[in-house]
C-alpha cells in the first residue's frame, strides 16, 4: 500500500483500481488533484485480490473505483464506514453498491459522461470508413487492383444522402445526434421516452424498430442494458435491413437477439461494426472473426488518452465536492440506480 504525505486534517481517499487500471487513469496530474485536498491510499494489487483491502479504509469514508475494483458490499455503510463511491468509469453494477445506494446509506458519482464523449465518436468513425469503403481501398492499394480500377469500380456513399437511425436516444444517442448534424444526414430515432414534440426540436423522425431497420442505411445502437432491452434487437429486424446497410452496436451485446446476428451476418448481406461481445475478451474461435464483413474494436469505444484524464479528473472533483459540501455533478441518484448499473 502507498500512502502520501498531507496534512493530518485532511480526509483519507482509498483508490481501489488495480495497477493496470490505474496506470491509465490516475496520471500525475490526477494524482495531484487529489492530494490538494486529500490523503490518497493506493491499495496493492494483492490486498484488492485477497479481499484484504477493507484493512486499509479504517477511517476511509471515501472511495475512487474504476475498472476492475473489488465488490464493495461489505465496506460501504452500513455494513462498514465508506459513504461516498466515486467511480472513474461508466457502470457500477460489478461494485455491488445497488442496494446500499437505493436505501439511501451511502452517494455515488460516476465519469459515464466523460466515457460517453469518446464513445459518442466511435460510431462516427465507422459509418465515414464504411460509407467511403476505406477497408477496400487500403487492401486494395496493398495488394493486386489496379489504381484505375479503384477509382472506377470502389466508390462509395455520401454520408449527407443516407438515412442513419439511432435506436435510445439518451446521453450517448444524443451526443451522436449532435455530431451527425454537420453531415446534413436524415435521422431516425426510436425511444419510447421521445415524445413527438421533442422528436420535432430535434429534427429526427420517431420510428418503430421494424421500420426503422428496414428504412436505415445505418442504424447505430444506444439503448441502455436493462433488463427491459435484453434481446430487443430481433432477427427479423436485420433481415430487414437492406443489402450492404450497417450495423453498429457501441452499447452491449445483450441488446441483441442470441444468435441473430452472426446467423444474418454469416449471408454477407449486411455489415457490422461491433465494439461488445457476449463474451469478452472475444474467443479466438468466434466466427465474427472470420467474417469479411465486421468491423471488430477490443470494446475500446470509450477509451482514449483524453478520456482516461478527464475520467480520472472528474471522479477526483466529485470527491473535492463531497468533502466540500458542494453539490455533485455526475451523481446516481437512488431512483435511477437500476437504470444506470
Amino acid at each position: 500500500m502507498k500512502t502520501h504525505s498531507h496534512p493530518t486534517s485532511a480526509p483519507k481517499v482509498a483508490v481501489l483500481m488495480p495497477e493496470e487500471v490505474r496506470s491509465r487513469i490516475f496520471s500525475a496530474q490526477v494524482e495531484d488533484a487529489l492530494s490538494a485536498f486529500a490523503q490518497p491510499v493506493f491499495v496493492s494489487d494483492e490486498d484488492l485480490a485477497s479481499g484484504a483491502f477493507a484493512a486499509a479504509l479504517t477511517d476511509v469514508t471515501a472511495v475512487i473505483t474504476g475498472w476492475l475494483s473489488p465488490k464493495l458490499s461489505q465496506v460501504v455503510a452500513p455494513r462498514g464506514e465508506v459513504a461516498f463511491v466515486s467511480h472513474a468509469a461508466g457502470s457500477v453494477k460489478l461494485l455491488d453498491v445497488e442496494t446500499a445506494l437505493v436505501d439511501g446509506h451511502i452517494r455515488v458519482s460516476h465519469a459515464a459522461p466523460q466515457i460517453a464523449l469518446a464513445v459518442a465518436e466511435f460510431p462516427l468513425t465507422q459509418i465515414l470508413a464504411h460509407l467511403r469503403l476505406q477497408g477496400q481501398q487500403d487492401a486494395g492499394l496493398r495488394g493486386t487492383l489496379g489504381w484505375a480500377e479503384m477509382r472506377k469500380d470502389l466508390l462509395g456513399q455520401l454520408l449527407a444522402e443516407q438515412t442513419v437511425g439511432l435506436v435510445g436516444l439518451g446521453y450517448v444517442g444524443r451526443l451522436v445526434l449532435d455530431r451527425l448534424r454537420p453531415f446534413g444526414c436524415k435521422v431516425a430515432v426510436y425511444d419510447p421516452f421521445i415524445s413527438a414534440e421533442e422528436a420535432d426540436r430535434l429534427s429526427v423522425t420517431l420510428m418503430e424498430l421494424d421500420a426503422l431497420f428496414a428504412g436505415c442505411a445505418v442504424v447505430s445502437l444506444h439503448a441502455a442494458n436493462l433488463p427491459a432491452t435484453t434481446g430487443m434487437i430481433k432477427g427479423r429486424y436485420l433481415q430487414a435491413m437492406a443489402d450492404g446497410s450497417l450495423l453498429v452496436n457501441t452499447a452491449r451485446a445483450g441488446l441483441l437477439e442470441p444468435g441473430a446476428l452472426v446467423a444474418e451476418l454469416q449471408g454477407g448481406r449486411i455489415f457490422a461494426a461491433i465494439d461488445t461481445f457476449d463474451i469478452e475478451p472475444l474467443p479466438d474461435d468466434d466466427p465474427l472473426r472470420r467474417m469479411p464483413n465486421v468491423y471488430l474494436s477490443p470494446h475500446c469505444a470509450g477509451h482514449t488518452r483524453e478520456s482516461y484524464l478527464r475520467q480520472g479528473l472528474s471522479a477526483v472533483e466529485e470527491v473535492r465536492r463531497y468533502f466540500a459540501g458542494e453539490p455533485l455533478q455526475q451523481e446516481i441518484r437512488r431512483e435511477k440506480a437500476a437504470a444506470l448499473a
